[in-house]
C-alpha cells in the first residue's frame, strides 16, 4: 500500500518544488487541481488521508487541510459517506472503487518496476501501456459496432 501512495505523492512533491508562487497550501492546491483537470486523478479516485500526504510531502498537516478545503470549495473533491476523500464525479459514470483503484495502481507500479529491470524506461513503458489501452478501446468499439 505504501507504494500506491508514494508514487503519487512523489509526483506531487516534484510539482510542489516546481511551483514557485504562493504559500504551501496554495501550491498544493494548484498541483492537485492540475492533477484532477489533467485526468491523472480521475473522477472517483480516492485521495490519501491528510496526515499521509503531509508526511510524504514533508509539510504541515494544516497546509494539506487548507489545500483540501480549497479543492472541496472548488467542487473538485468531495467527502464520501464513508469519510474518504475523492475526486468529484459529476458525469454520472460509475466511479473507480477503492479496492479496484489500489490494485490497479499497485500492478501498474509493479509493471513499471519490471520494465525498468528489463532496461525499458518508465516513459517508454507508459507509452506502450497507453498504446495497448487505445488498441483495446478501439477493438471494443469495433465489436460494439458489429
Amino acid at each position: 500500500m505504501a507504494d500506491f501512495w508514494a508514487s503519487r505523492s512523489g509526483r506531487w512533491r516534484i510539482r510542489m518544488r516546481e511551483e514557485a508562487d504562493g504559500n504551501i497550501h496554495e501550491r498544493l492546491f494548484r498541483v492537485l487541481r492540475d492533477e484532477i483537470e489533467d485526468g491523472r486523478l480521475p473522477p472517483g479516485a480516492i485521495v490519501p488521508p491528510v496526515q499521509r500526504v503531509a508526511e510524504e510531502l514533508r509539510i504541515e498537516a494544516d497546509e494539506v487541510t487548507k489545500a483540501i478545503e480549497m479543492l472541496v470549495a472548488a467542487d473538485l473533491l468531495k467527502h464520501r459517506e464513508n469519510g474518504r476523500l475523492c475526486v468529484t464525479d459529476d458525469s454520472g459514470d460509475a466511479t473507480v472503487g477503492d479496492k479496484t483503484q489500489v490494485l490497479f495502481e499497485q500492478n501498474l507500479i509493479k509493471a513499471a518496476r519490471y520494465a525498468t529491470e528489463m532496461g525499458i524506461s518508465t516513459v517508454d513503458a507508459t507509452g506502450v501501456f497507453r498504446a495497448k489501452m487505445a488498441e483495446t478501446l478501439k477493438s471494443r468499439e469495433q465489436d460494439e459496432d458489429d
